[in-house]
């Protein structure tokens, strides 16, 4: 009986860890951030651009609300959240434009959109003043680079397809397709990728329990 819940516990700290990585990444969970992935994902740049200002604005904003959490009042927080994660974009806005110009003008209001994203916002005004900082900040680099994967996963998919190219750069390719860069196939693209991913994550469960089983059945036969 010990045996079996501690493979119980064991099967469940698992699937714990693989759907926080997987099948329980915000954006795809909850749909938080879906207009990024669907409409500025044209791109490599693109993404970069948005994955950098993402970053910077998401780690900013929980930091800040992790020590202004023990001085404002539950409702003065969305605002004041708000605030700093619009100060934080204006400034990350500039590292960007040096960066990627052409991207920068193109993502136009997607960027100042960064400011007020479901995800940052969601997460910093869940912050108490019991949190560990070290355990926010896992939790934040944990979502931007969550997001950050699923920009460049979908941006590669619809660069090279569209334009034959990868960061800008020409490469072969058998065919294009123009139409990929619509909004409306980001949104068959997102969708393929929200069941991909979580298909993957039950397969990587399947495996470590089949695993389990082949390795307990080895070990009857040679105790036996």
């Amino acid at each position: 009986m010990h045996l079996e819940v501690a493979k119980i516990k064991r099967y469940r700290k698992r699937h714990k860890l693989l759907g926080s990585r997987v099948a329980k990444n915000p954006i795809q969970a909850l749909g938080l951030d879906l207009p990024f992935l669907i409409v500025t994902t044209i791109g490599l740049r693109a993404a970069a651009a948005i994955s950098i200002e993402f970053f910077f604005i998401h780690m900013g904003t929980i930091i800040a609300a992790l020590i202004l959490c023990r001085f404002l009042p539950k409702w003065s927080r969305p605002i004041v959240y708000v605030t700093i994660s619009t100060a934080i974009m204006l400034l990350a806005n500039g590292l960007i434009t040096r960066l990627f110009p052409q991207q920068a003008g193109a993502l136009g209001m997607y960027i100042y959109l960064l400011a007020v994203n479901a995800m940052t916002l969601g997460t910093a005004l869940k912050v108490e003043r019991t949190d560990k900082i070290y355990k926010l900040v896992v939790k934040g680099f944990k979502g931007a680079l969550g997001f950050a994967a699923a920009m460049f996963i979908i941006s590669l998919f619809r660069e090279y397809m569209a334009t034959g190219s990868l960061w800008g750069i020409a490469v072969p390719h058998i065919m294009r397709l123009d139409g990929l860069l619509v909004p409306f196939f980001g949104f068959i693209l997102v969708g393929f990728l929200l069941a991909g991913t979580r298909f993957f994550g039950k397969s990587l469960m399947a495996l470590a329990i089949s695993e389990d089983a082949r390795r307990e059945s080895d070990f009857k036969i040679v105790d036996s």
